[in-house]
């Protein structure tokens, strides 16, 4: 995972413990990820671990923040973002995703909010309101696209870009569940595949290529460093 220049400007100690709790708790989850193993993993004392943090708790609470804003860094300066047709955007997006997860060639290394929602949303009220918020900031930022897409291309189609963006979201963690369950990311892939043909549906993808829209790569503007994109 690309942490960005936020994990380079941490202490080193800190960044590494950070690092190895993303890491470790994308691949295993909260409750499996022991501070002994972090503090292996990361090559640091038990000592220096607890000069940083007070508890595991804590420590995740920040690795979380510190993957939201790696995420949001690492899909800001993705091309797609550079497109000046939206629903070019949209579908650079799914495109953008599918190579992230590493395609067929390797198995997505999970989600750490959805693994950490999972486990902790109905006990610890506190890490449920973070995920939730980070949730639906990716949300809001697919349906700035959504939106903009929709008032140029179907502007009378009869559906919610929130509601639309928010469904990528919650189809896109139960697969990545199932995905790391199958150690395979082939229904990952097929999800987003599928919502990209539903997606051409509601946007009437025939007229648009018959009027020539779309593709037209251009660049505009600069990166979006306060969104998180799955």
């Amino acid at each position: 995972m690309s942490n960005g220049s936020q994990s380079s400007e941490l202490p080193e100690t800190k960044r590494k413990l950070l690092n190895a709790g993303v890491t470790l708790m994308r691949a295993h989850g909260f409750n499996a990820t022991s501070v002994d193993e972090i503090c292996s993993s990361a090559g640091v004392t038990k000592g220096g671990f607890f000069h940083y943090f007070k508890s595991k708790e804590e420590l995740a609470k920040a690795a979380l923040q510190l993957f939201c804003e790696g995420k949001a860094v690492e899909y800001a300066n993705a091309s797609f973002h550079q497109m000046s047709d939206p629903l070019d955007r949209v579908y650079g997006r799914l495109d953008h995703v599918i190579e992230s997860i590493g395609g067929t060639t390797r198995l997505t290394k999970g989600c750490l909010i959805g693994m950490l929602a999972q486990e902790l949303s109905s006990t610890n009220p506190e890490m449920r309101s973070l995920c939730q918020d980070a949730f639906s900031r990716i949300a809001l930022n697919f349906a700035k696209d959504l939106d903009a897409a929709k008032a140029l291309y179907a502007p009378l189609a009869d559906f919610d870009p929130r509601k639309l963006a928010m469904f990528y979201v919650s189809f896109f963690q139960g697969a990545t569940m199932i995905a790391k369950a199958s150690e395979s990311n082939e229904v990952l892939i097929d999800n987003i595949e599928q919502f990209r043909r539903y997606l051409q549906t509601l946007f009437n993808e025939t007229k648009r290529r018959a009027k020539g829209a779309g593709g037209s790569g251009k660049r505009v503007g600069g990166p979006i460093p306060n969104t998180i994109v799955l």
